[in-house]
């Protein structure tokens, strides 16, 4: 049995992650949302409350697992804060996006590695937006996409750093998705990314790559 993390799972692709992973015979899990609730019923499926920007709350929900030891962590839950059509840089939206999608998510993190099993896995999301190979590169939504680069940079060096302990560190740009940051026009579903998730954390894949549906990505 396979225990595991998936934060943001009240919605979107995290909600997708977890009722996909939870149908599968193998696969318990932990959930996070920011208010504690979700709508997932499963005897497999629990959520606690997170909010990544409040250390406090990051040391609760580590709490609430208890001595659960853990084979995988995807950090999934993010913000973005900026208008699609932004791109001078609001101080107070880029510590308020770094608290959460780095800071928060680094912070759990770390103090989640003591618990994982030998050949765990991290997934960090992240996306296309946070790569210095973006080909449709603009200079909108300054704060998410930094916020995402220094995601992608953690994936590496915690890659190098877990390399000994066999656990194993992804980065995965999930596509444009139709969430409620993606809107409903984005040509992929949740469904789909969930899907990608899974693939990542059944399959043996090399450690500290940047992974696109099925595919290493460049960075």
């Amino acid at each position: 049995m396979k225990h595991g993390v998936v934060t943001g799972s009240s919605r979107g692709i995290g909600l997708a992650t977890v009722e996909l992973l939870t149908k599968q015979s193998g696969f318990k899990v932990i959930g996070s949302s920011t208010s504690g609730n979700n709508p997932l019923d499963n005897s497999n499926f629990k959520c606690f409350k997170l909010n990544l920007a409040n250390s406090d709350s990051i040391t609760e929900f580590v709490e609430d697992l208890e001595d659960v030891k853990l084979d995988f962590i995807v950090n999934n839950a993010g913000i973005l804060l900026e208008k699609w059509d932004a791109s001078a840089i609001n101080m107070k939206e880029l510590k308020q996006t770094f608290d959460t999608n780095v800071f928060g998510t680094i912070e759990m993190t770390e103090m989640l590695i003591p618990r994982l099993n030998s050949k765990a896995h991290i997934i960090n999301i992240t996306s296309d937006w946070g790569s210095f190979s973006e080909q449709n590169f603009d200079a909108f939504q300054p704060h998410y996409k930094m916020s995402k680069a220094a995601l992608n940079m953690y994936t590496k060096l915690l890659s190098k750093r877990l390399e000994e302990k066999h656990i194993k560190v992804s980065s995965l740009d999930p596509g444009w998705t139709q969430t409620d940051m993606g809107g409903k026009v984005a040509p992929r579903l949740p469904k789909d990314v969930a899907a990608d998730i899974l693939n990542l954390l059944n399959d043996d894949v090399e450690s500290g790559q940047f992974w696109h549906q099925g595919n290493v990505r460049a960075w």
